[in-house]
């Protein structure tokens, strides 16, 4: 449906995110200057009875998506899944290990090492 856009000053939504983490309802996550907020289950349920809301409404990223299948295909069924490469050994990635790697050169190597 058609989404209410509503002015509210950025102060505004970071004490309410502020409240609603420090009483557990959501998750807060700082990455690269940006706050993340993760409404939980308990914050769904908090929600719902602060705004008065049935319980068939659901956020639409808490929603289980359902899968889309082929025909002829039974469901949860894929042709090839969980085949595909083989992971080796640790240190067969590019042909030499890490202690190949570190041996080469003599001694010092790192930053400020010189180099010519």
């Amino acid at each position: 449906g058609d989404a209410l856009l509503v002015e509210v000053p950025n102060i505004q939504v970071m004490q309410l995110m502020k409240s609603l983490t420090s009483r557990g309802l959501v998750t807060q996550t700082f990455n690269w200057q940006y706050f993340y907020w993760y409404l939980n289950e308990e914050g769904v349920a908090y929600l719902r009875e602060y705004l008065h809301l049935p319980e068939d409404i659901v956020p639409a990223t808490h929603k289980k998506k359902a899968g889309v299948a082929r025909v002829g295909e039974k469901p949860g069924e894929r042709e090839g899944a969980g085949e595909g490469k083989k992971m080796g050994a640790p240190g067969e990635g590019f042909g030499r290990g890490r202690d190949e790697y570190r041996s080469e050169g003599g001694g010092g190597g790192g930053f400020g090492g010189g180099g010519g």
